[in-house]
C-alpha cells in the first residue's frame, strides 16, 4: 500500500520558508544580501496560518516582492539593497491590512519581523463556508508576561533554525504556564526537528489535550500517527484541524494520505482535487496518491494523467522514482499483446 515516507513527514512538519527575489526597479545604492524573515501572528502570538498575502515595499512605496505565508504563518524575502522597507499583510483570513517597517543595514544577514494581525470571523471560500475563526483557548488569554517573553524568544531562535535554543525557550514558557497549548505545539516541532520523536509526540498530545481546537497541534500529531500507521486516529485529528482551517493544504494532503491508506479511494480523490485547486507547492504527493486511487478503481488513463501532473510539478520529488515506475507499468499494460 501507499506509505508516507519519513522524508515527507519532516517536509510536512516544517514547511520551507517561501522566498521571492526582489525586483530591482531603481539604481542600487548600498549593496547587501539580507533575508527578511516574516512571522505573521494573531495578537495572542498564535501563528496566523497560510494563504495570507505578504507584500514587501521599499521606502518609495514601490512593491519589490510578494508571497504568501506557509502553514506556520511564515514568509521571507531576500533583499540586495540596504534601506527602509515596509511589510504588508492582507487577505481573506484576516481583517484589513497590517504593516510593519524594517530597516536593513549594509552588514545585515537577516532580520526578523513579527507582524500582528486580527482574524476575520466570517471567512467564505468557494467550497466551504465557516464562521469559525482561528481558536484561542481561554487558558491562553491568561498567559503570564514571562511565558510570552520566553515564547517570543523561542520563535526568534526558530526563525534562525536554532532548534535547541528554541526548544529551551518553549520549555521555559510551558514551565511558567503549563496550560500554554501553542508553546507545547511549537516545542513538539522543535523536538521533531532534533529527531526526538517520542518527546515530540508527548508535546503534541499535551497541546491537543489543552485545546481541542488547536489546528496546528492536531495536524502535527496526525503526521506522527500516519508515520506510525495509526491512520484512523490521524483522520480524526485531521478532521478537527480542518474544522478550524478548512483549506489548509498541508492538512488536506495528510488527509489524502490517510484516506488512501484506509481504503477510501473516493475520499482520497476528492481531497486531492481540493489540494490541486489551492496554491500547493510542496504538496505534489497528492497527485501520486490520486494516481494510486485511480489505478485501484480501474482507471489507468486518468491515473496516468495524475502521475504526469506529479512529474510536471515535482520532477525531483521524493516519489518521482515510484511515479516513473508506475507510468512504465501502465504504458506496458496498455500495449496489445504480441502475437
Amino acid at each position: 500500500m501507499f506509505r508516507l515516507t519519513p522524508v515527507l513527514v519532516v517536509q510536512f512538519l516544517i514547511a520551507s520558508l517561501p522566498t521571492l527575489c526582489t525586483a530591482q526597479g531603481m539604481a542600487p545604492m548600498h549593496q547587501t544580501s539580507c533575508e527578511i524573515l516574516v512571522r505573521v501572528t494573531f495578537e495572542d502570538d498564535r501563528a496566523a496560518g497560510n494563504q495570507i498575502r505578504v507584500e514587501l515595499r521599499n521606502d518609495s512605496e514601490v512593491p519589490v516582492g510578494e508571497t504568501f505565508t506557509d502553514s506556520e504563518g511564515r514568509a521571507s524575502f531576500h533583499v540586495a539593497i540596504a534601506g527602509q522597507y515596509r511589510i504588508i499583510a492582507s487577505g481573506t483570513p484576516i481583517q484589513g491590512n497590517s504593516s510593519e517597517s524594517v530597516r536593513v543595514e549594509d552588514m545585515d544577514k537577516s532580520r526578523t519581523v513579527f507582524l500582528r494581525v486580527k482574524p476575520k470571523s466570517d471567512v467564505t471560500s468557494a467550497t466551504t463556508k465557516s464562521n469559525v475563526a482561528p481558536v484561542t483557548s481561554a487558558a491562553e488569554l491568561r498567559i503570564p508576561s514571562d511565558a510570552k517573553k520566553a515564547f517570543r524568544k523561542g520563535m526568534e531562535a526558530w526563525e534562525h533554525n536554532d532548534f535547541p535554543k528554541a526548544a529551551e525557550q518553549f520549555e521555559k514558557a510551558v514551565s511558567i504556564y503549563p496550560q500554554y497549548d501553542t508553546a507545547f505545539n511549537n516545542l513538539g516541532v522543535m523536538y521533531y526537528q532534533m529527531n526526538l520523536t517520542e518527546k515530540a509526540r508527548a508535546a503534541f498530545e499535551r497541546s491537543v489535550a489543552l485545546n481541542d481546537r488547536n489546528a496546528d497541534a492536531d495536524r502535527n500529531l496526525a503526521r506522527i500517527l500516519i508515520h506510525d500507521g495509526n491512520f484512523s486516529r490521524a483522520e480524526e485529528l485531521l478532521k478537527k484541524s480542518l474544522m478550524v482551517e478548512p483549506l489548509n493544504p498541508a492538512t488536506l494532503t495528510l488527509m489524502c494520505v490517510a484516506e488512501i491508506e484506509t481504503g477510501d479511494e473516493d475520499g482520497a480523490l476528492t481531497t486531492a482535487r481540493k489540494v490541486h485547486a489551492l496554491p500547493h507547492e510542496g504538496y505534489s504527493v497528492v497527485h501520486y496518491v490520486a494516481g494510486q486511487a485511480l489505478e485501484r478503481k480501474g482507471q489507468p488513463q486518468t491515473a496516468t494523467m495524475e502521475y504526469e501532473t506529479y512529474l510536471r510539478e515535482s520532477p525531483n520529488g521524493a516519489e518521482a522514482g515510484q511515479v516513473r515506475t508506475a507510468l512504465t507499468r501502465l504504458t506496458a499494460s496498455s500495449r496489445p499483446n504480441a502475437q
